[in-house]
């Protein structure tokens, strides 16, 4: 891989990060909000976190 797509994917995986915190940070459950939404939103921020620790954990397999 070039430099450029190591740091593409890097920073992509720094987006996923940021976006699984921000559902986790802003996350309630609160009057109007069902079991089921309030169980997606934690199931699409564990996925953000997993596809954090993929391109993170493929970057540095690409540079060594």
């Amino acid at each position: 891989m070039t430099s450029a797509k190591l740091v593409a994917v890097w920073v992509l995986g720094a987006l996923f990060l940021l976006g699984g915190m921000w559902i986790m940070n802003n996350l309630e459950q609160t009057l109007g909000v069902s079991e089921f939404s309030y169980m997606f939103a934690i199931l699409i921020a564990l996925v953000a976190f997993l596809l954090t620790g993929l391109c993170w954990i493929s970057v540095a397999a690409a540079h060594h």
